[in-house]
């Protein structure tokens, strides 16, 4: 399961310390370069101040490497009425921001009056340095800096679905038993002529309907990508399900879900899976946005 999946769906039991920061909307700034070092004492304090929920803030932000001021509101701060759970995430992040766990991005989502909502952050220099800790000691710490726009909007997209259902996790529509987004989601196998090969899916989910778990590999398509680049990588599936290397290690192969912007763009996916051959039809099916979450709860109809 992934590292993510399970501390996010209960962490609004935990609570932030005392002196966090006021209510202040975040200001990103342009990307910076650190100053100076950060001293094996000075690591050590901010690790003392930080809170089980502050912790889950940061693994989940190094997963998904790229996250919105709304999205990590919305998956630790949901308690009470709009107003107090944005107050409560707006001063919970602007405390990790003073840490310097979490950095704000240049770039903003959804408009500069959306306030920290809108704001973008990836690990800060703390960040880094305490989960390489935990993790990979010898793993070097970079500079946080802003993605492009085509990368952030999907980044944002995939960190969005998870989001989503966790909210459904918390409905009590799914029990979600995984989310891991790329590159932990990739599967790597062995092609023709013994060629070392990676599947590169957006990302991997495993969620428990009633009775049954249902596995989805999903590919995040913002309408960027070319006919021919959408057949390579579902001709790619197909043949990562011809090993039966999925199959042996985990029993069955996730249904692969395109998830699209509007319709139009839908049917032109749908053209391009029916190229496939025939056996593969039944690997894919195809999604807009607004009815991904219908369909992978289980209340909507597969195409």
């Amino acid at each position: 399961m992934s590292p993510v999946a399970g501390p996010v769906a209960s962490s609004t039991g935990a609570q932030n310390t005392p002196n966090g920061g006021g209510s202040g909307a975040l200001t990103p700034t342009k990307d910076k370069h650190p100053q100076g070092r950060l001293s094996a004492r000075q690591l050590a304090v901010i690790s003392q101040q930080l809170t089980s929920r502050d912790r889950q803030v940061m693994r989940t932000v190094s997963q998904f490497r790229v996250m919105s001021g709304a999205q990590l509101g919305r998956l630790f701060w949901p308690e009470g009425s709009p107003q107090t759970h944005g107050r409560l995430a707006r001063r919970g992040l602007r405390r990790l921001v003073r840490l310097d766990v979490l950095q704000p991005l240049a770039r903003r989502v959804g408009g500069e009056r959306s306030g920290s909502a809108s704001t973008t952050f990836a690990l800060g220099r703390a960040g880094q340095h305490l989960l390489h800790a935990e993790r990979s000691p010898k793993r070097r710490i970079r500079r946080p800096h802003t993605p492009g726009a085509r990368y952030l909007a999907h980044t944002l997209a995939v960190a969005g679905l998870y989001v989503a259902l966790v909210d459904a996790e918390r409905r009590g529509l799914v029990e979600l038993l995984a989310f891991d987004p790329e590159p932990g989601c990739w599967r790597p196998y062995m092609g023709a002529y013994t060629a070392r090969l990676t599947l590169k899916p957006d990302a991997y989910l495993k969620l428990a309907i009633g009775e049954y778990d249902h596995s989805w590999f999903i590919e995040q398509d913002m309408a960027t990508e070319a006919q021919t680049t959408i057949e390579a990588k579902a001709r790619r599936y197909h043949d990562y399900y011809r090993t039966g290397t999925e199959q042996a290690a985990r029993g069955v192969f996730p249904r692969v879900l395109w998830i699209v912007p509007s319709e139009p763009h839908a049917e032109v996916v749908r053209k391009t899976l029916g190229r496939l051959p025939a056996d593969a039809h039944r690997l894919f099916a195809v999604s807009t946005t607004a009815e991904a979450l219908t369909l992978l709860t289980g209340t909507g109809a597969v195409s």
